[in-house]
């Protein structure tokens, strides 16, 4: 029998069983770390938290989508034999294994999907699984996982929604090698996702830090690129343990993207809609704390410096590592696409969906990056200052999506285990109180952009102090003389 043959029977025996059994679906599991949620309002634009081309999990599944097919191809190459009767054998032990972890696999979700019966379940995650450990995995049927381009790595590894309980990929691992010897599923599963992850933001340079290989499992893929978000001064042997009872802190004082809440005119936050994570919402109206826009900030005297992305001295671990040094702001060079946007808002909604995470290190970077370069003026300041770099429309376009990081985002500015730029920001605001800072910028900016124009200064100021001892000495001659 032919491969199209074993496929159509492979697919009838999959769809046969999508209907047997009826089960109430679990509830959400809270100790979850990192739910697979909804990312973002139904009020915001939706485009960068939906998938283009290959729809993974069950909130965007559509068994009429066009990749049904292909991920059903990849299971078919994954069953280890070429008779049918023993290929239907075999597809009836996967199924029945991956029936074991449909409870599991359902409280990762913070939905229920009540409507989706647990044979269907076990269906879609067994067909899916063996999807993305095909894009990952090296196994017999496939000696090299396939080489997606990035729309399709996108898909799979950038979107929230779009994701698989990574124990789904270890499953599958174990039901294509059962022999004991062959390794330990989840280090072989594991080690090759990190490598791909790693090659993708290494390309991008968005980070180079090297992660090891988690000892506690992660969630899904998307947390394991979250790995590579760290800024370098906080280790990872430094995050609060998880589950742990959070840190006292003081009151919530929101960091918020402009767009977030209004202000009235006393500099109080008005209330608007809810954040993502209520949990994080402040219980009444409080003071906002906002960075400055990045003309401000150069006006008043900071100077910007772009800071490469690398392991090299002096380099920083990732796009995170923004760092003050003196007047200096040492800001990571960012290459802005389109698919650097979807990447940072499913960060966003992971952190604010993820109550037990217990970090917020992406959005409070986000937040002064949509601060500092919200608008065309700004983002032209950083290009100039090669911090940004981007091949889209225009410097408005860049602005934009800047602006619109962190839509509805509510951030603790106060607690450093949340906000990691609080030192920054309040060390900004002392030089942009400080008058004699603000007039040598002035003189910088305004006066002396060339040599020619540093001379003349120059010459000015000595005149006048010439002048001014002259009138000096004039004056105490006519006193003199009168007494």
């Amino acid at each position: 029998m032919d491969q199209g043959q074993s496929g159509t029977a492979t697919e009838s025996l999959v769809i046969e069983m999508g209907h047997r059994l009826r089960t109430p679906a679990p509830e959400v599991d809270a100790s979850v770390v990192c739910l697979i949620s909804w990312a973002g309002s139904d009020g915001l634009d939706r485009r960068d938290y939906e998938p283009a081309n290959v729809r993974i999990g069950p909130f965007h599944r559509d068994p009429s989508h066009p990749t049904e097919k292909e991920k059903k191809d990849a299971l078919h190459r994954l069953l280890p034999h070429d008779d049918e009767q023993r290929r239907a054998q075999e597809l009836n032990h996967f199924l029945h294994e991956m029936a074991r972890l449909v409870p599991s696999a359902r409280g990762c979700y913070n939905r229920w999907f009540s409507a989706i019966e647990a044979e269907e379940f076990k269906c879609m995650l067994l067909v899916d699984g063996c999807f993305v450990h095909s894009r990952f995995v090296p196994s017999r049927a496939a000696p090299a996982p396939v080489n997606d381009d990035i729309t399709v790595d996108r898909d799979i590894v950038f979107l929230l929604e779009n994701q698989l309980p990574f124990f789904v990929l270890v499953e599958v691992q174990k039901l294509i090698t059962p022999d004991p010897d062959a390794g330990d599923n989840y280090s072989v599963v594991v080690d090759n996702v990190l490598g791909r992850i790693q090659a993708l933001v290494r390309l991008h340079e968005y980070s180079a830090v090297t992660v090891p290989r988690p000892v506690t499992p992660p969630c899904h893929l998307l947390h394991l690129l979250y790995m590579y978000f760290r800024p370098t001064a906080l280790p990872l042997n430094d995050a609060p343990a998880i589950g742990a009872a959070p840190p006292p802190s003081s009151p919530p004082h929101p960091l918020r993207n402009n767009r977030g809440a209004a202000a009235n005119g006393n500099g109080e936050a008005n209330e608007g809609n809810p954040p993502w994570n209520s949990i994080n919402a402040p219980r009444a109206p409080v003071r906002q704390t906002r960075w400055r826009a990045a003309t401000y900030y150069h006006t008043a005297g900071v100077r910007f410096m772009a800071r490469k992305v690398g392991s090299g001295d002096g380099e920083a671990g990732s796009i995170l590592d923004v760092e003050r040094r003196g007047d200096w702001l040492h800001i990571p060079i960012l290459a802005v696409d389109n698919n650097t946007f979807r990447m940072l808002r499913n960060m966003v909604a992971l952190e604010q969906n993820s109550p037990q995470l217990r970090s917020s290190h992406v959005t409070a970077y986000c937040l002064f990056m949509s601060q500092l370069a919200g608008t065309k003026e700004d983002v032209e300041l950083l290009v100039a200052k090669g911090i940004i770099v981007h091949l889209l429309h225009s410097a408005d376009d860049v602005a934009a999506n800047l602006a619109e990081l962190c839509d509805g985002v509510v951030l603790d500015a106060y607690n450093r285990d949340l906000s990691y730029l609080t030192a920054e920001h309040a060390a900004l605001e002392e030089v942009c109180l400080d008058g004699w800072k603000k007039s040598k910028a002035w003189l910088r900016h305004t006066k002396c952009n060339n040599y020619l124009m540093g001379l003349a200064v120059l010459a000015g100021a000595g005149l006048f102090f010439c002048t001014l001892e002259q009138s000096v000495f004039a004056a105490l001659g006519y006193f003199q003389e009168k007494k």
